[in-house]
């Protein structure tokens, strides 16, 4: 997997820049809440699927925005092979720091391009609405952030039409509080915001459950969780 240098700009001037965040797909390391129902290589293959589905969703609905993958680490051999891609993305390695100093470090980045709005997903819901990506961005017209809230507290989207670095200060990351202090926040700022109807993430046992829950009722399952699922019945 080949990754491009920090110097290049993330989109044209004017252009609309999608990221999605992921972390470095090891074994161990990724989806530790599921195990042990699944083993540390059945969850990081699950990590992949929901990963390449999110990926595909966007290649999907955002044909005219600069796509980027953002892994959490330089992969040191084959730890990323599992991923798999469309042809648009471009890849990357985040910053270094807290989830904080990833996401400003990663706004900062692409309006320094020239972006004119920036959306950044996460890699856990791979089940949303075909409709989301593209209200994410829509809402920015109006609005000087969105926020796609996430049933634990945090959140499965953000996005921003400018940036500031006060945003992200003082928040507590990965807690029910992270939505609800990101918003103070803007608020602080004097900024408009907007609100996405709320989603959950694929972390826990629970989660899979939900997911499977709703394929039963018919909800049908993107194409790499269902390849995962059909190799791998919990």
């Amino acid at each position: 997997m080949e990754f491009e240098p920090d110097s290049l700009p993330l989109c044209r001037t004017g252009g609309d820049c999608a990221i999605l965040f992921a972390r470095t797909p090891v074994p161990g390391r990724v989806k530790s809440r599921l195990l042990p129902r699944f083993s540390p290589e059945q969850a990081c293959a699950l990590h992949c699927a929901a990963t390449s589905d999110t990926a595909a969703l966007l290649d999907d609905t955002l044909p005219h925005a600069a796509l980027w993958l953002f892994l959490s680490e330089q992969p040191w051999g084959t730890e990323a092979g599992g991923l798999v891609l469309p042809q648009r993305f471009r890849r990357a390695v985040q910053a270094s720091g807290s989830l904080g100093d990833r996401l400003a470090a990663s706004f900062a980045r692409a309006f320094s391009s020239g972006a004119r709005r920036v959306v950044i997903f996460g890699s856990d819901s791979p089940t949303l609405p075909r409709s989301v990506p593209s209200q994410a961005f829509r809402a920015l017209d109006d609005a000087d952030l969105v926020l796609g809230p996430a049933d634990d507290g945090g959140y499965y989207l953000i996005g921003c039409r400018r940036f500031e670095p006060r945003l992200f200060q003082n928040i507590a990351w990965s807690t029910p509080r992270t939505a609800e202090q990101t918003l103070a926040n803007a608020a602080a700022l004097g900024w408009r915001t907007a609100l996405l109807d709320p989603w959950f993430d694929l972390d826990t046992w629970g989660d899979v459950e939900r997911l499977l829950a709703d394929a039963r009722g018919g909800a049908p399952l993107p194409a790499h969780l269902a390849a995962f699922f059909q190799r791998f019945k919990p």
